[in-house]
């Protein structure tokens, strides 16, 4: 297998690990003639339990983690990623950066989809193309500076972006290649989608329920392990906790820290955990009184002690955030935890002339673990300096619409970074377009360091990412980002080489029953 030259391979530096269950070793990929003709023995059925509701079958239309669990089975990316963010071979057997601008892919061979029809560099023109040119994709934004995508005979691809792209590697992970033939056929294309992937999409009920068969002729030897992977989309984590006990599920995501105890006296139930790629951020709404007001900004942020909530609430599952950025990726550098100061809070306070008013502080309901109960305490905190919260716990949809109107003061959201990278979360929040319809932020000098931060040149990229956090950190505040969270995840005992991953996904083509 060809080493590609200029592809990041970045280890995850620090795992959280409890006495519950061990994180797993790195995704290993084998070579085609690693089991010559071997047939895989499969059998067993895995029902997975995930907290959001899949509501889409296209991979370039949302960024749902639960959503990009289950069509990962269906689609293969050209790039994997591994659990300690090492990206490596997928459809793409190579990948080099000619120059700041020109990538080439050199395509694996012998490769069909689900009906037989051969995976070509036309399948991957035809992919990059539509996510770039369909702006209507939510994950068109991060490909608007893709310029040429060429085929390079038959099984390689050379994409040309106007501007360097260093990240585009990682961004790819989440792209699942899609057959040259569905092109002007789309919309009955993903009424039943088939892809190169381990699993064939058999029954679909929209924001239910996915039951996936497995692929009998997978390019990957002895993949995949299990007969049938189903798919339940169940946000209650009581729920899902209740059926993990029961039997009725063998992986649920999500887990909230309080519920740990529990999950581990329950016979037959593993709790598995690591550090994860995901930085809380509450953010505040840039364009609106008093939130523009970078002195409250400051004043609230004094006001929250980041301690006592991971140490009351999150029971120690998170740590202190330091950076936007999560440990191990490019980027991450320690600016410092955020002191808790009411005093000096109260006097930045008084010279914004805030009086008081109630600041609406919107969440998605039971999206993530104890998110209300932390709210109610960064109430509590706020309030004894004069701040006054008004919580608003909203249906996920609705929050999401208030989100893009701008009718709050601060959101509760988190930030998982799923491509390993942090270019896709800089992009989306903290450039004019992107910030639109978010937290509404703008600066050109930040816009620009995001810019030069897309070169390949790991040097340069960590430089950029470090003054432009710097600016975001300690002169602006646009977002309080208070710590970084841990994947907790309940496991049935009888479930062999599950990973907790720390990017939140739920992959289960290499796990089998026991």
């Amino acid at each position: 297998m060809n080493t590609p030259k200029r592809a990041q391979r970045l280890s995850r530096r620090q795992f959280l690990a409890t006495s519950g269950g061990l994180l797993g070793t790195a995704l290993s990929l084998p070579s085609l003639a690693a089991v010559a003709g071997g047939a895989a023995s499969r059998s067993g059925q895995i029902v997975a339990a995930v907290s959001e509701r899949a509501l889409t079958l296209d991979p370039a239309d949302h960024y749902s983690i639960s959503t990009t669990s289950m069509l990962r089975h269906v689609f293969d990316p050209l790039i994997d990623v591994t659990n300690d963010s090492r990206f490596v071979p997928a459809l793409a057997e190579s990948w080099e950066a000619q120059n700041d601008t020109t990538w080439r892919f050199t395509l694996r061979k012998g490769v069909t989809f689900h009906d037989g029809s051969p995976f070509n560099a036309d399948s991957v023109v035809y992919t990059l193309r539509r996510v770039r040119d369909d702006s209507r994709l939510i994950k068109s934004f991060v490909y608007q500076d893709l310029d040429a995508i060429e085929p390079d005979g038959e099984h390689a691809v050379t994409v040309t972006s106007k501007r360097p792209f260093g990240s585009l590697p990682s961004h790819l992970t989440m792209l699942g290649i899609l057959p040259a033939g569905a092109a002007g056929k789309e919309e009955s294309f993903f009424q039943k989608p088939i892809g190169t992937g381990p699993f064939r999409l058999t029954e679909w009920t929209r924001g239910e329920k996915a039951e996936l068969s497995a692929n009998p002729d997978y390019w990957k030897p002895g993949v995949p392990k299990a007969e049938k992977v189903i798919f339940r989309f169940v946000p209650e984590v009581s729920t899902r906790a209740a059926g993990l006990r029961a039997g009725e599920f063998q992986v649920i995501d999500r887990v909230p820290p309080d519920m740990v105890q529990t999950l581990r006296a329950s016979p037959g139930v593993r709790v598995m955990s690591g550090l994860g790629l995901e930085v809380q951020q509450w953010l505040f709404q840039l364009a609106k009184d008093p939130d523009k007001d970078l002195r409250l900004r400051q004043a609230i942020s004094l006001g929250i002690d980041r301690d006592a909530i991971i140490k009351d609430l999150l029971l120690g599952f998170a740590r202190p955030a330091v950076c936007p950025i999560p440990p191990g990726l490019v980027g991450h550098t320690d600016l410092g935890v955020k002191p808790h100061d009411p005093d000096r809070a109260r006097a930045l306070l008084k010279e914004a002339g805030y009086r008081g008013e109630p600041l609406d502080f919107v969440l998605m309901k039971d999206l993530y673990p104890k998110q209300l109960e932390v709210t109610q305490a960064v109430q509590a905190m706020l309030g004894e300096i004069g701040v006054v919260i008004n919580i608003k716990n909203m249906e996920i949809a609705t929050a999401r619409e208030m989100r893009s109107a701008g009718r709050y003061d601060m959101f509760y959201s988190g930030w998982a970074h799923l491509p390993h990278d942090p270019d896709w979360y800089f992009g989306q929040w903290f450039t004019k377009s992107g910030a639109a319809r978010l937290n509404r932020y703008n600066n050109p000098t930040v816009e620009q360091l995001i810019q030069e931060a897309r070169v390949p040149d790991p040097k340069v990229r960590q430089r950029k990412y470090e003054d432009l956090q710097r600016i975001l950190w300690n002169a602006e505040e646009p977002t309080i980002w208070p710590y970084y969270t841990v994947a907790i995840y309940g496991v049935r005992s009888n479930i062999r080489n599950y990973q907790a991953r720390s990017d939140y996904y739920v992959l289960l083509s290499d796990v089998s029953t026991g």
